[in-house]
């Protein structure tokens, strides 16, 4: 198929959504590798004394001979501080995501926040977590890589025939405010965790016409970790999301090995609801967490991709300072 239609198509389908559509947030297959990206109240919320996040997502690569049309690159870093006689803690932390499109859009989100881990009974438990955001979504919009039909001289595609296009913005800046909360315990052989966040909340106007807002997004999430016998583990997560008119559900589920104290591997199947399959494989090594994800779509749009999904990669690490916070969460050891 013609690489140029394809881009015109693209370039309709973004276009419409900047003029006329309720923008949508972005998403991870892998997003409990991006916790303060999940939920404020993640913010501090180790086994440790800070933890560092790398996440790097691509997707459409085969819809365009330039390369991956979505690339979605991300960075946290968040600290635990507290007493050595408390058993309650602060966390501090920040996130910096950068989404972009060979069609033209960039979205730069920049987000602080500061979290409360309460130790709400004396054999540490369980703890609530309560957790605040805010920062900067920055949005720009490059029409010189879009095509336009104007520009179809009747047999090409020609780039330097005017596109009799009017936008009066092409670069967007709100202030954003996100709140979140979380329930943790540690029971034995079982560890869990379930928690819920609010994004956006002042719901600012975005346009790069015709005016718009950024709704709210809904996020309800958890996980868990118990031990299946021997060395092996079950690792499950849920996440549902609902924006707008748009809702997506992700389940899945890791299998794994610990084979030492310094190394555990784990392999994952999961769905998101209506669109994809997903896989995982991943591990920790001595404080460092890393993983690979492969979205396999089900959908309509597994045609427009010539069946090429996803993929995503992370790493991270948890470490600690000569004097560490104590007492550790214990909720939260497994992570």
């Amino acid at each position: 198929m013609n690489t140029n239609f394809i881009k015109l198509i693209l370039s309709l389908v973004i276009v419409c959504f900047a003029i006329k559509s309720n923008a949508q947030d972005i998403h991870y297959t892998q997003f409990y590798q991006a916790p303060i990206y999940l939920n404020p109240a993640m913010t501090g919320h180790i086994d440790g004394t800070y933890r560092l996040n790398l996440l790097y997502r691509s997707q459409w690569a085969t819809v365009t001979t330039s390369g991956a049309v979505y690339t979605t690159p991300s960075a946290s870093f968040d600290v635990n501080i507290g007493k050595r006689t408390q058993k309650n803690s602060f966390g501090l932390g920040g996130t910096v995501l950068n989404d972009q499109t060979a069609g033209g859009i960039t979205n730069l989100t920049m987000l602080f926040g500061a979290a409360y881990h309460w130790g709400i009974e004396p054999t540490e438990t369980h703890y609530l977590s309560l957790g605040v955001q805010g920062g900067i979504i920055q949005k720009r919009i490059d029409f010189g890589s879009l095509l336009f039909g104007e520009q179809f001289d009747g047999d090409l595609f020609n780039p330097n025939l005017p596109s009799n296009e009017q936008f009066p913005n092409t670069s967007i800046s709100n202030t954003d405010m996100r709140l979140g909360l979380i329930w943790s315990s540690f029971l034995d052989n079982v560890t869990f965790r379930i928690g819920g966040a609010y994004m956006h909340l002042m719901e600012p106007d975005e346009t790069f016409n015709q005016i718009s807002t950024l709704p709210a997004r809904l996020v309800v999430h958890g996980d868990a970790k118990f031990g299946l016998g021997g060395r092996f583990f079950a690792e499950p997560h849920f996440l549902y999301m609902n924006q707008g008119s748009a809702s997506q559900l992700n389940i899945n589920s890791h299998i794994g090995y610990v084979a030492s104290l310094d190394f555990e591997a784990y392999a994952g199947l999961g769905l998101r609801a209506g669109d994809a399959m997903l896989m995982m494989l991943g591990g920790e090594f001595k404080g460092v967490r890393f993983g690979f994800s492969y979205d396999l779509n089900t959908s309509v749009l597994r045609l427009a991709s010539n069946g090429v999904g996803a993929y995503e990669f992370s790493i991270g690490y948890v470490g600690n300072v000569a004097r560490k916070v104590q007492p550790e969460l214990p909720a939260i050891r497994f992570y």
